[in-house]
C-alpha cells in the first residue's frame, strides 16, 4: 500500500495533535524531537525515541494514547519503512525539516540528508 504524503500527519502535526489535556506531554514531546532536529540523530533513533516517550508516559485518557499510537505507526510506515521511496522534499516534509533546509548553509544541509538517508 503506497501512502500519499497527505494522507498522514507529519513529526510536527503529531506532536501538536496532543490534546490541551495533555500539553505537558505534547511540550515534552516538542523538545524531544526539536532537539532530534539539531543533532545528528538518524531517523532510527528518533523512532526509538517516541516508542520510548510514548512507552514511559501516561495520557490523561486511553483513546488519546490509543490515538497518538495510531498516528505515529502511520507515520512509522510512511515515512520511515518507506524511506526509500521518498523524494528530499517528501523526507523534509514528513520530518518537519523544511524550515531548517531553508536556513542554512551547505554544509547544514548534507548534515540534513545524512539524517534523512538522502547523501548523494
Amino acid at each position: 500500500m503506497t501512502l500519499s504524503i497527505f494522507d498522514n500527519m507529519n513529526i510536527d502535526e503529531i506532536v501538536k495533535s496532543i490534546p490541551d489535556e495533555d500539553s505537558k506531554l505534547r511540550a515534552d514531546l516538542r523538545h524531544w524531537v526539536e532537539d532530534w532536529k539539531l543533532n545528528d540523530g538518524t531517523i532510527e533513533e528518533l523512532s526509538n525515541l517516541v516508542r520510548k516517550w510514548h512507552g514511559n508516559v501516561w495520557f490523561k485518557s486511553q483513546e488519546s494514547s490509543n490515538e497518538f499510537y495510531e498516528q505515529w505507526k502511520k507515520f512509522e510506515i510512511a515515512a520511515i519503512e518507506g524511506l526509500g521511496g521518498l523524494t528530499m522534499n517528501e523526507r523534509l516534509y514528513w520530518f518537519g525539516l523544511f524550515e531548517a533546509w531553508d536556513r542554512t548553509n551547505e554544509i547544514d544541509h548534507k548534515r540534513i540528508r545524512v539524517k534523512l538517508k538522502a547523501n548523494t
